[in-house]
């Protein structure tokens, strides 16, 4: 595991030293910060390079063991009101405790806090019922994707425009770091139940499915919020001083924050593997060790990777955006959120797990790096985009609505694996780094041109979910055609015997 850890050590600082430069060039420049400020960033940066490989390879050993070993048994019991039962529940805890859903929860000074958590929670429950479902009854992505969607684009039209972007927001950020890598390991439990040749593929999709789900709960229960959505929070525009002792609290006070609320996040997950384990799994000692281990330092790497992403990376990035769009050079805002863009998604620990599952699952045929660079590029056109809607007030409706429906027009013609992948793709993209860095980056560039917070700065994270679909089902079309052409003509497949698992339905 050293080894993996020093492997991955490389990794995160590849990924996290292009941004440090960034900020540090823009913050002795066009947008200057004080020393304090570049010290707690600085500071900030390397609990992410150090946070980060511990998560990843904590996930790897820890999260897809449990995810998938429960996912199988669950699968293997043959009791198919169990298996939707747990389904619906864990989406429901994991949801809850999310940590990126309570910030945003806590900006809507319009609706109940606990409301909201409640409703977005629900609708990642019942989706990842039915991505469940999916699974166990062959039922095409494609297909419940497009229903889903369907229904999600009729309701637009319904909910008081003021609060359709924080309803997109909902679904973008229910997929975290903690849920990304046990709902990813849950549904390959599930799927390899299964054999044949397309079981493999059946392990993708839950988390497009779970992010789909809080958008309609959502939109249905900002319809009757009414038209006065109000943004709650201070935006942060000018650069910060003060002493070592500061920065020190400030960095204690958060870390402290951070190992509280992720423990109320892991907890119900290792309390209900634990216990589901004594009584059905029985792992062996050496192996509960090894999940253990794991175990700690997911749950370290992520604590410190939050702590540097709030304490250095969300303040200065408004600050930056604030700046950059007062200053007589605020042209450069374009090229330079195609860079953060870029790098934001490099940096972001969802995205690694997915791409590591994804090149595992197809042979290297999908690589880890295309997928970065797909991802990467999505991430730096949605930036642009978002923040082309606050300097001319684009109604979000005309941005967000004509992405979603060419998606799903791609989707039809695109493989059905790349179709999973892409949209998990997109659920990843707009973790942590999104919420973080990115959203307060932009809030700060609506600080500048003094835009409605409300109106034309949420639906930013939606819109770095968006993309990169986008750009994987167009990978994904590219590689059908490419596949067909080389092959000289289309051959009819012999398809392998496909074992159902016949689930109990409760009939005698």
């Amino acid at each position: 595991m050293a080894k993996n850890i020093l492997s991955k050590l490389k990794e995160s600082v590849i990924s996290i030293i292009p941004i440090v430069l960034i900020v540090l060039i823009l913050g002795l420049t066009i947008s200057p910060l004080s020393s304090y400020d570049i010290i707690k960033f600085l500071i900030s940066a390397l609990l992410l390079i150090i946070g980060m490989p511990l998560f990843t390879v904590g996930a790897e050993s820890a999260m897809h063991t449990m995810g998938s070993s429960i996912g199988s048994n669950l699968s293997k019991s043959r009791k198919l009101a169990t298996l939707l039962v747990f389904s619906f529940l864990l989406g429901l805890v994991i949801t809850i405790a999310e940590p990126d859903l309570s910030v945003l929860a806590e900006q809507i000074a319009s609706i109940n806090k606990w409301l909201f958590i409640f409703i977005v929670a629900l609708g990642v429950g019942i989706f990842l019922m039915l991505a469940v479902l999916r699974i166990i009854f062959q039922i095409k992505i494609k297909t419940v994707l497009i229903i889903s969607y369907l229904i999600v684009f009729a309701l637009m039209f319904i909910v008081p425009s003021g609060y359709l972007p924080i309803s997109i927001d909902s679904g973008a950020i229910t997929t975290g770091p903690i849920s990304v890598p046990f709902i990813l390991a849950f549904g390959v439990g599930i799927s390899a139940v299964r054999s044949g040749g397309e079981h493999d593929n059946d392990g993708f999709g839950l988390i497009s499915l779970t992010s789909v789900g809080p958008l309609i709960t959502t939109l249905l229960l900002c319809i009757f919020a009414g038209n006065d959505a109000s943004y709650s929070q201070t935006v942060i525009t000018e650069t910060q001083t003060g002493s070592a002792s500061l920065m020190f609290s400030e960095f204690g006070v958060e870390f402290l924050e951070n190992v509280l609320a992720i423990l109320v996040v892991i907890l119900p997950i290792i309390v209900f593997f634990f216990v589901y384990n004594a009584i059905y799994l029985k792992f062996p000692k050496i192996q509960i060790l090894k999940i253990i281990v794991g175990l700690v330092y997911s749950y370290l790497g992520i604590v410190l990777f939050l702590t540097g992403v709030l304490t250095g990376f969300y303040p200065i990035a408004s600050v930056l955006g604030f700046n950059i769009m007062s200053s007589n050079h605020n042209w450069l805002i374009i090229p330079i959120s195609l860079i953060v863009g870029l790098f934001s998604a490099f940096a972001e620990p969802a995205v690694h797990v997915l791409n590591k599952r994804v090149e595992e699952i197809t042979n290297g045929i999908i690589s880890k790096n295309v997928m970065m660079i797909a991802i990467g590029i999505g991430v730096s056109l949605s930036l642009v985009l978002a923040i082309l809607r606050v300097i001319y007030k684009i109604d979000y409706i005309y941005l967000i609505l004509p992405i979603y429906i060419l998606c799903i027009i791609l989707s039809i013609f695109c493989p059905s694996i790349f179709t999973a992948i892409a949209f998990d793709s997109g659920g990843v993209a707009s973790g942590t780094m999104a919420s973080s860095f990115i959203f307060p980056l932009i809030l700060g560039v609506a600080k500048a041109c003094n835009a409605n917070i409300i109106s034309d700065v949420f639906g930013t994270v939606a819109f770095i979910a968006s993309l990169p679909i986008l750009i994987i089902l167009i990978i994904g079309i590219i590689y059908k055609y490419i596949s067909i052409k080389k092959s000289g003509k289309t051959k009819r497949k012999i398809k392998k015997p496909i074992e159902i698992v016949e689930f109990d339905l409760g009939e005698e």
